[in-house]
This record gives C-alpha cells, sequence and structure tokens, in this order.
C-alpha cells in the first residue's frame, strides 16, 4: 500500500516536472511525418487495427504500438504491452523495451485513452517524440495537438489528424 502511494507520488512528481520541461522547449519544425508510434490502453489495441488505419488514412507504415495493460499473473510478458508493475516505488522505469520505446524520436506519438491513467500520462510525458497528438479530454500539456472527439468514432479522430497536420504541413 505504502509504496505504490510512492509510486505514484513520485510518477506524478516526475509528470510534473516534465510538463514544466515541455513548455519551454516546444518543437516548432515543419518536418514531415515519417515515423509513428502510438500508445494506448490495452481494450483499444485490441479493438482497432491502427496499422491498417495509419496505412488506408496516411500512407504510413509500421507503426510501433505500445499499449498499458493492468497488471495480471495469467499475462504473458510482452513487449507491446507495460502495466504499472514495470515501474518501481520511484517512479522509475523498470521495462527496458518501454524505455527503448520512449527514448525513440518518433515524428508523431499518437495517443489514444479515455479514462485517466498516471502511467499512460507519465509515458507520454517522457515520450522523445518530436510530435503529439492525443485526446483534449486528459492532461493536454503533452500534446502538440489535441483532437475532441468521441473516441468510439476512431475514424473522426484521424481525419481531423489528417486534417491539422496537412494544414502544419507535417503531412502531405
Amino acid at each position: 500500500m505504502l509504496r505504490s502511494k510512492l509510486k505514484y507520488y513520485y510518477i506524478q512528481k516526475k509528470i510534473h516536472s516534465l510538463s514544466l520541461k515541455s513548455q519551454s522547449s516546444a518543437d516548432e519544425s515543419t518536418k514531415k511525418i515519417k515515423t509513428v508510434g502510438i500508445i494506448s490502453c490495452d481494450n483499444f489495441s485490441k479493438k482497432y487495427d491502427f496499422s491498417e488505419i495509419l496505412i488506408q488514412k496516411f500512407s504510413l507504415r509500421n507503426p510501433k504500438i505500445y499499449s498499458f495493460r493492468k497488471f495480471s499473473k495469467d499475462d504473458q510478458k510482452s513487449y507491446k504491452h507495460f502495466s504499472e508493475k514495470d515501474f518501481d516505488w520511484r517512479g522509475d522505469i523498470l521495462d527496458t523495451s518501454l524505455s527503448s520505446f520512449l527514448e525513440e524520436p518518433f515524428d508523431l506519438l499518437i495517443c489514444l485513452y479515455t479514462k485517466k491513467n498516471i502511467f499512460l500520462e507519465y509515458a507520454v510525458a517522457s515520450s522523445a517524440a518530436s510530435f503529439k497528438v492525443g485526446l483534449s479530454n486528459h492532461n493536454t500539456g503533452f500534446f502538440h495537438l489535441d483532437i475532441s472527439c468521441d473516441l468510439h468514432q476512431i475514424d473522426v479522430f484521424f481525419d481531423e489528424m489528417k486534417k491539422y497536420l496537412s494544414i502544419l504541413d507535417k503531412h502531405s
């Protein structure tokens, strides 16, 4: 119980610190999008084929997808998933595959999750992606583009993102 509270405290503190850094160093480049990372909760990764959506709407291939799922002893360890057990009590990341995903300098990071989740927020905040897009009903301090829509209409989200990326000259 105490470890869990300490973990949440330290992660929240790190999110706040990263928020202050990101406000002072916004990337204003017009670099075209070639590499894409997607971070979401597991139920969206199971429900939607993000790779197919990106091919259809953006002609982008091979996105790297990482999903948060609640820890369960029954789940196999996966390089595409992380859980609260992948963080120590100080909020440091223990999983090397998650660390390498967050250190990768994606041209675009798409963040899809419906409920507030401190572990997803920390992953988004600490990502080295140069441009981040997410839903506007979450911690928007880390997104360069906030899109307001019902996530059950995933096509609307991607259509709006494509429209704004074209306006910003990041997508042709």
